[in-house]
């Protein structure tokens, strides 16, 4: 089962479920996981209709994990040439399985300019989410791509200080060394500005260019960017490795529609997994050597808000 809204558009929802991509399609709703290669693709099937929650596996992360993590990945960040990490936790807590499917329903109402989606399906299990983050559209022959970091409460009017904006910026120098790697030359940026979320705010800049490359070859130059990863890209994976003890699965990896006319693709970001008596929300906060771990802490609490602020509403 399928179903998801695209901002300001109608709500989609289709029966079935997802199998695995062997080549990747031309047309289609795709999910890949944040590491390795493992992508979907649903295939409608109207006799697979019902949600699936599968045994909880996530390990508990308490306040006091995290932030000895976020301590030595500090210490990591300023003994090596890795400029940023994401560090990811969960919060977990119990649900009622029953209101999924209002849960998100209450969610694609507050959240009008967001992605958001929910999915069933007897391997991969229950996830649903509202991300902000565009990774790849694609309208004729004009993609675009979002650089987007760094995270307040929607009423901090207080300046953006240097390590945030510092924080959006390894995500632009990103974006536009890795398209120029590819042989894209006509690449136009925006300028940094406020993008809203629900209850937080973001730094942006957005992306437009042309390209005769395919979406899959964008996508795979793109994904997962230091957004959701960090940067250098294949250092910050092993730190992660290291000190996250949990596995992201679909969180951080990306999420949307490939077809002909127009492709959306988002980053699988405030998002969760839904489990037989559980919710588990993932939560990530972007490491630089100046970070203190007390606020990126406080940082992931404030993104929960996304999703559970509308629990309260169930």
């Amino acid at each position: 089962m399928l179903i998801y809204r695209f901002p300001n558009q109608e709500i989609t929802k289709k029966n079935g479920g997802f199998a695995k991509i062997k080549t990747f399609p031309k047309n289609g709703f795709v999910i890949q996981k944040f590491k390795g290669s493992d992508a979907y693709v649903f295939e409608e099937d109207e006799t697979q209709d019902s949600f699936t929650f599968l045994k909880s596996q996530q390990p508990l992360c308490t306040k006091n994990d995290y932030l000895q993590a976020g301590e030595k990945l500090v210490i990591a960040l300023q003994n090596s040439e890795v400029k940023k990490t994401v560090l990811s936790r969960i919060h977990s807590q119990t649900f009622d399985t029953s209101k999924s499917l209002e849960l998100f329903y209450l969610i694609e109402k507050e959240y009008p300019s967001a992605f958001v989606y929910c999915f069933s399906d007897p391997i991969l299990g229950t996830w649903l989410g509202a991300s902000p983050e565009i990774l790849l559209t694609k309208e004729k022959d004009i993609f675009q791509t979002t650089a987007l970091a760094s995270t307040k409460n929607a009423d901090d009017q207080s300046p953006w200080n240097e390590k945030e904006k510092k924080e959006q910026e390894f995500v632009s120098v990103f974006i536009n060394d890795n398209l120029q790697s590819l042989g894209i030359d006509t690449i136009k940026q925006t300028e940094v500005y406020e993008s809203y979320a629900g209850p937080v705010k973001h730094l942006r800049s957005d992306f437009h260019f042309s390209s005769s490359k395919s979406t899959e070859a964008i996508l795979n130059c793109l994904h997962p960017t230091p957004a959701v990863c960090g940067l250098p890209k294949k250092s910050a994976l092993k730190l992660i490795d290291e000190l996250e003890q949990h596995k992201r699965e679909f969180y951080a990896g990306y999420i949307g529609e490939i077809n002909d006319e127009q492709t959306a693709i988002y980053v699988n970001l405030r998002c969760c997994q839904i489990t037989e008596n559980k919710i588990h929300l993932f939560l990530g906060g972007g490491y630089t050597r100046e970070s203190n771990p007390l606020l990126e802490w406080e940082e992931t609490e404030n993104k929960s808000r996304t999703i559970l602020d509308i629990i309260q509403k169930l």
